[in-house]
């Protein structure tokens, strides 16, 4: 089952870089921003890959503190995921986001993310033994926790007034049960759209794995303080490429 572990892993850290190490959804790129100081955020969001059974619930509460801790974001949260393929798994998040230097408009800004997820795969865990790796037992516990830190280096790009933002990430995820280090990258851009609506386009991937594509739009019902979003997606992977939709909401306060 060590192929079945290590698919999770990748998952585990596919989830971890890419899903809001925390991007203001509906970007997995993260940007060069955080909360308002005193301010709360909450993104909650489905991702339903199209074809195989698989269904993604996330949660992510965030909170700047504000006073000596104003360039600082931190979140805690996760996210359930339903698979035929890999079977249930869940994942808990923190992470703080750093705000090196603030994105003015016709500027640029830099950021830094660092965290770490407790994952609980929902595939059997390989043991060693003296002739080589074997499957748990049935009986035994088909499952181990293991917590992965990461971090994440980010670039973001105002342009044109505002009109178009690029957004660029550099980082690194580590597996710390099957004990391997993936290098993890995205671009993006977000323009500015009309009736409060704005495009989103971005790729992103892991070392060694081929990238995943998005494109979306965010919509404020209510300017910065009540989004709807939505985002197609694609990879090609192995054994069938992967497609998903995702539908999203985001709240600040």
């Amino acid at each position: 089952m060590q192929g079945g572990s290590r698919a999770a892993a990748l998952a585990a850290a596919m989830a971890l870089v890419h899903t809001p190490a925390w991007a203001a959804r509906p970007f997995n790129t993260d940007d060069a921003r955080i909360v308002d100081p005193g301010g709360y955020q909450l993104e909650s969001f489905v991702k339903d890959q199209r074809r195989e059974s698989e269904t993604e619930y996330w949660f992510l509460p965030a909170h700047n503190f504000g006073g000596a801790l104003d360039r600082m974001e931190w979140t805690l949260g996760g996210n359930v995921v339903h698979s035929d393929a890999l079977s249930n798994s869940n994942l808990v998040i923190v992470q703080v986001k750093t705000l090196l230097k603030p994105l003015p408009e016709d500027g640029w800004g830099l950021a830094l993310t660092v965290g770490a997820g407790r994952l609980k795969p929902g595939v059997a865990e390989a043991v060693p033994t003296p002739s080589g790796p074997a499957d748990v037992p049935d009986g035994q516990s088909s499952s181990q926790s293991r917590v992965n830190p990461f971090f994440n280096l980010i670039a973001s790009l105002s342009l044109a007034g505002g009109q178009f933002v690029f957004h660029g990430n550099a980082g690194m995820a580590r597996e710390t049960r099957e004990d391997f280090t993936q290098r993890t990258w995205g671009l993006g851009v977000e323009m500015f759209g009309l009736w409060r609506a704005y495009p989103i386009a971005e790729i992103y991937g892991l070392s060694g794995e081929k990238p995943g594509t998005q494109v979306g739009v965010r919509w404020w019902a209510i300017p910065n303080r009540w989004q709807i979003d939505g985002t197609l997606g694609w990879q090609s992977a192995d054994p069938q490429n992967r497609r998903w939709v995702s539908v999203g909401l985001r709240l600040l306060w």
